[in-house]
Formats: structure tokens, C-alpha cells, sequence
């Protein structure tokens, strides 16, 4: 049922004659969750009542922040307090997480950024690359004079996430990973194959679904849309390997990931270890010695509708503001 209600949601009144179609389609879903989702589109979760109307919340202000060949990156502020930066998935602009928001607007100021080419972001000339999405994010928080802040990002945000920790950590307070992988070989294969098939051929057949009609609504150049689709089949083909250096991090870490996630357990938990996690018995006399990450599971989400659950912000705000499920500076003992 959740593959389905989000296959309708992408491509309501399609019809798919071939296996290369079929895969081009369910490609789309490697890029995030669904667009803003109304209640009546809930996935297998009961939610709390109005838990899915959160997206009547709106930014105090918004703006643009100059970054590498003049891009112009668009960012949105929720609320205030100490700053987080929310980052969506592919293809999505910072409305579909909404979700993740609102709540944590609360009691915290939120700075939702769209990525290259993304929501209101135009593209660049050049390739889009991880690495340069990073510094976009730095780019954001300098313009706004926030010297540290949390960053969370989701899917291809959370990619952006890891970059901007790697690249500029002395403006991360906290890293906050969801649902994406320190390697690509940390995807399934399956999972692989579909980014292999993401390109500007799935254009014509995304007109008319709601991801494509957000996108033209609020997108700078919305002739552009293939060749966005040309840029993220571009990224998600190439190979990476992020796992020396986010071991070498000294900066503390939450890990969140779904129960029937597009990431393999088994890299999930390499994951883990690389900040020092589920390495040894953290110990029973009362003074646990935690890794510098915590790590959470959620059960009955896939990666694509992940996004959309009401218990990542929750989850945020517990690690954010509890001490005994913060992150320490403990390194485990040598076997």
C-alpha cells in the first residue's frame, strides 16, 4: 500500500508497456518523498490528528544567498531560536518537509534550504556535484551571519548534510543524517539500477503529477526540468566513497534511517561504526560510554515516504535537547 499511494501520488494515470519504463518510474522515487502530502494520502501510519496539516505553517522570511558562479540559493526561516538547517530530498524543495518543520519551529529557528536547482535554486552551468551542494549550504549560513548551527538533511539533503560536515566543520554543531548512505555502494543494487535510469527521457512522462506541477509553480526556470533530470542521473551514476573522511569527524552525529530503508543494514550499521557506534557494551554501572552518534530506526517506512513521517522531528528535538541521548567525545577501546 505505501508503494502504491506513492506511485499514485508521482504518476497518477500512467501506464507503464515496458520493463525500461517501469524502471525510469520508480527512479523518480530515489529522489525523496512524495510532494506535500494531504491527509487522505497517509501512508500505512495513524498519525496524531492535524499531524498532517503541519503545512499550514509559513516562513517569517525568506531569501537568497550567494554562492559559487553566482548562484543565487533560496532559504526559508521557521520560527526561532538555536538554528537548524532542514534540507529535502531530490527533486523536492523545502514544503515537503513541512513535516519536519513545523514541529521543530517551536522552539528552534529552522532555515529550510532549496539545493541547486531545486524548488526555488535555479541550476548552474556546470555539473552538479556533492561537494559543491556543501558549500552552498556554508554559503546559506554565512549570508545569514550564523556562524554554527545543526545541519539535517534527507535523501540527496542528507548528502549535502555530510558535505557541508566534511567541508566546513567548524560550522556543524550536530549532523543530523536521514535516510542516505556514506557510500553508494551503500544502496541495495537494486536501488542502483534505478538511479541508473534517472534522466531527461522521464520528463514527458512526469507532466502532470504533482511533482512536476510544484516544480514549474516555483521553480526560476521550469524549461529546465529535463535537464535536471539529466544533472541528478549525472550525480547519482557517480561513484563515491565518503567513509575516511566522516570517520575522521569530530563533530557528533545523528543517524536515522526506516526499517525497510533503500540503504542496506549492513551498511547502516558501518555507518554507525564509523562514529564509534555499536563497536562494544557501552557498559551497565551507570556511566554509559556512548560513541560520538546515536542511531535510530523507524519502523514501518521505506526511504521514499520516510520523509513524510511524523516521528523524525520528535526524534531530533529528544537528541537536540537530552543530555543522555546526546552525543559524547567517548572513542571506543581498541579489540
Amino acid at each position: 500500500m505505501i508503494v502504491r499511494s506513492i506511485w499514485e501520488t508521482f504518476m497518477p494515470k500512467r501506464k507503464f508497456t515496458n520493463l525500461r519504463s517501469v524502471a525510469l518510474g520508480t527512479a523518480v522515487f530515489l529522489f525523496g518523498a512524495c510532494s506535500p502530502q494531504p491527509a487522505e494520502q497517509a501512508n500505512t501510519h495513524k498519525t496524531e490528528p492535524n499531524a498532517m496539516h503541519t503545512n499550514a505553517v509559513h516562513p517569517s522570511r525568506n531569501g537568497y544567498a550567494e554562492a559559487a558562479e553566482g548562484l543565487k540559493v533560496h532559504y526559508e526561516i521557521y520560527g526561532e531560536g538555536e538554528p537548524i538547517v532542514v534540507m529535502a530530498g531530490g527533486l523536492m524543495d523545502t514544503s515537503t518537509m513541512l513535516q519536519v518543520i513545523a514541529p521543530l519551529s517551536r522552539t528552534r529557528q529552522v532555515i529550510g534550504i532549496d539545493l541547486e536547482g531545486h524548488g526555488r535554486t535555479a541550476l548552474r552551468k556546470s555539473p552538479m556535484t556533492h561537494e559543491r551542494n556543501g558549500d552552498d549550504v556554508a554559503a546559506v549560513l554565512r549570508h545569514l551571519k550564523i556562524r554554527k548551527a545543526d545541519v539535517a538533511g534527507y535523501s540527496h539533503g542528507g548528502d549535502a548534510a555530510i558535505r557541508m560536515s566534511i567541508q566546513h566543520p567548524e560550522m556543524v554543531r550536530n549532523l543530523i543524517v536521514i535516510s542516505t548512505a556514506a557510500e553508494r555502494d551503500g544502496w541495495y543494487p537494486s536501488t542502483l539500477k534505478g538511479m541508473e535510469a534517472v534522466n531527461s527521457g522521464l520528463a514527458e512522462q512526469m507532466k502532470g503529477t504533482p511533482l512536476y506541477t510544484r516544480y514549474v509553480q516555483v521553480s526560476p526556470a521550469p524549461e529546465q526540468f529535463g535537464v535536471l533530470l539529466d544533472r541528478m542521473g549525472a550525480l547519482m551514476r557517480k561513484d563515491y566513497d565518503w567513509r575516511a573522511e566522516i570517520a575522521a569527524l569530530r563533530t557528533p552525529a545523528l543517524l536515522m534511517f526506516a526499517d525497510h530503508d533503500a540503504i542496506s543494514a549492513k551498511h547502516i550499521a558501518e555507518f554507525y561504526a564509523l562514529f564509534g557506534g555499536g563497536l562494544q557494551d557501552a557498559g551497565w554501572d551507570g556511566e554509559p560510554k556512548f560513541s560520538r552518534a546515536r542511531l535510530a530506526i523507524v519502523p514501518g517506512y521505506t526511504h521514499y515516504n520516510f520523509g513524510q513521517s511524523p516521528d523524525i522531528a520528535p526524534i531530533i528535538e529528544r537528541y537536540l535537547t537530552n543530555p543522555t541521548s546526546k552525543a559524547t567525545q567517548f572513542e571506543p577501546e581498541p579489540n
